[in-house]
């Protein structure tokens, strides 16, 4: 709902011999996705996660209630949620589809929708921190920035291809916009670093034991239930809140948990 967020194995024993465990935060809210939902994003300061409830993308304010929806599988077939960026002020969506589908689609929260062609598929999308620019990249290394509501093209820009949004930062010097991408090596009986933040050094790291947040001395500061799927969890740029998502067969369920101090600094 904070990508600093890249994934990487750091040593287990270190992990294990933080302190002892502490009580589970409660989660904040929990909600159960319809069979085939998919969670897509949540906003860098975790003020709201978006998800796909088959063909209805749905945006969950951080108390879990649903804010508002768009109904695309009414517009058109064809449109296939990929890569998802939210607003700053989480009142307006963008989507790629898929890897034939070579449009982005701008969506406000009235359910105004425009879509904006791109000169190849696009790769990744985001919002600039004013929520007022849409930044497209795609797989044929071209960056493109879009006026918010209309999708007016502002400029273009040929960057290295394919644009991730590690391209999209270097292009409208914002900071990370999202944190869904947390690619690493394959997992092994180490523990999974989620998150980090340098003032003051705090992490929240993943084992097959605990997901816990902890200080630079080891000491564990807040803890939530592990879960199989380590990559399936978002951290705010803030600490102040964390999603997890479980599966279990075809069943999908999000908990959403309210990081208090000292682990949100």
């Amino acid at each position: 709902m904070a990508k600093a967020f890249s994934l990487v194995l750091v040593a287990v024993l270190a992990f294990a011999s933080a302190a002892e465990a502490q009580n589970y935060l409660e989660p904040a809210w929990t909600k159960t996705l319809t069979r085939g939902g998919r969670f897509l994003t949540a906003h860098e300061f975790g003020r709201c996660s978006v998800i796909d409830q088959n063909g209805v993308i749905e945006v969950i304010d951080e108390t879990g209630v649903v804010a508002w929806r768009w109904n695309y599988r009414k517009i058109s077939k064809l449109i296939y949620p990929q890569e998802t960026a939210v607003s700053p002020d989480c009142d307006a969506i963008a989507i790629t589809g898929s890897a034939t589908y070579k449009y982005t689609w701008l969506v406000e929260r009235g359910g105004q929708g425009v879509t904006i062609g791109t000169m190849g598929t696009p790769s990744d999308v985001a919002f600039d921190r004013t929520g007022q620019r849409v930044l497209i990249g795609t797989f044929t290394g071209m960056l493109q920035m879009h006026a918010r509501p209309s999708g007016d093209l502002l400029l273009t820009r040929a960057v290295h291809a394919p644009i991730t949004i590690e391209g999209i930062e270097m292009f409208n010097d914002s900071g990370r916009v999202a944190f869904k991408h947390r690619e690493g090596a394959e997992l092994q009986s180490d523990a999974w670093l989620l998150a980090t933040t340098s003032d003051p050094k705090r992490k929240w790291l993943a084992s097959s034991e605990r997901i816990a947040c902890i200080d630079d001395q080891g000491t564990v500061l807040a803890e939530i239930p592990p879960q199989t799927f380590y990559r399936e969890i978002v951290v705010s740029r803030d600490f102040g809140q964390v999603v997890r998502i479980e599966r279990a067969g075809n069943a999908t369920r999000l908990y959403g948990y309210t990081v208090p101090s000292p682990c949100k600094p």
